[in-house]
């Protein structure tokens, strides 16, 4: 008899933990499925403003071409600078007015920095030089022309 009371007892206790256990593996799944139904609606709505703006392709790509066309690309090559004074004077080119990325090379000799800018070449000088005094003035710019800048560091 004591078994059957103690085993009683213990089914009791193991079925009532199960059902605390089963109810919190049912909030766990509720959750999850929150957040299914929120990321399939997300879809839906990434699907529909695709379809909306494919109405507008036309326009966004003419757009984008005329961006690429605004931008230009100059090429800045530098006699005899040190890497120091190199990387000084990228940081001011990237810092200029109009300048959308810039890349250099260095070679103790001949460095280039290769800069994409809105805008014409002179214009690109005209925004660099009152920055970089320390650097150049108009006695080391040996020639500068469309997509050209040369510079003589002596």
């Amino acid at each position: 008899m004591k078994k059957i009371v103690l085993m009683s007892f213990a089914l009791s206790v193991i079925g009532i933990s199960s059902a605390k256990a089963q109810s919190f593996l049912d909030k766990i799944d509720n959750a999850v499925s929150k957040v299914d139904n929120a990321s399939n609606t997300a879809d839906r709505a990434s699907k529909t403003g695709g379809k909306i703006s494919s109405l507008f392709g036309k326009k966004n790509k003419q757009n984008k071409v005329n961006a690429k066309a605004d931008e230009n690309q100059t090429i800045i090559k530098i006699s005899n600078i040190d890497l120091t004074n190199l990387k000084k004077l990228n940081a001011i080119i990237e810092g200029s007015e109009g300048v959308t990325g810039s890349s250099m090379k260095y070679n103790a000799s001949l460095s280039t920095v290769t800069v994409k800018h809105s805008g014409n070449s002179e214009k690109l000088l005209e925004s660099i030089q009152p920055k970089a005094k320390n650097i150049f003035t108009d006695k080391n710019v040996e020639s500068f022309d469309e997509g050209t800048i040369e510079i003589r560091i002596k």
